[in-house]
């Protein structure tokens, strides 16, 4: 390895679990941007991805029943956050709303939503992006 040169560990995982309630999306939220802006993140890759996980959370707990848990895992790898959504405890939801979708799509993130086992991927920034 050259001088000068390191080698980037991954960072994580970060795993919490909160009862799916709208309530807790605070908390999700700021743990997420805690995560990320260790891996050098700008301000506006930091906004993006507050609002990718409120929508992505969102998605999922909308029809949560009243037992079931929210699930986040995030862990950094190559300078990028990766972060896992599910609900455990209970069916929910992983249908996008169109208008989420269009803004998931305009923002500096990778995503996907799995319907069937209510659960979601996401990787910021883009990858290629600087």
């Amino acid at each position: 390895m050259a001088e000068g040169q390191s080698i980037e560990q991954p960072t994580g995982p970060v795993e919490l679990t909160v009862p799916a309630r709208s309530e807790h999306l605070r908390v999700l939220r700021l743990v997420t941007t805690s995560v990320a802006a260790s891996l050098d993140l700008d301000v506006d890759q930091l906004d993006d991805l507050r609002i990718a996980i409120d929508d992505l959370c969102s998605m999922l707990i909308e029809d949560a029943p009243a037992e079931a848990r929210l699930h986040l895992s995030l862990r950094g790898r190559d300078g990028r956050l990766v972060a896992e959504g599910t609900v455990i405890g209970g069916k929910a939801g992983a249908t996008i709303d169109p208008i989420s979708q269009l803004i998931l799509d305009g923002l500096d993130v990778e995503w996907a939503n799995d319907e069937e086992a209510a659960c979601f991927h996401l990787e910021a920034p883009r990858q290629g992006v600087p």
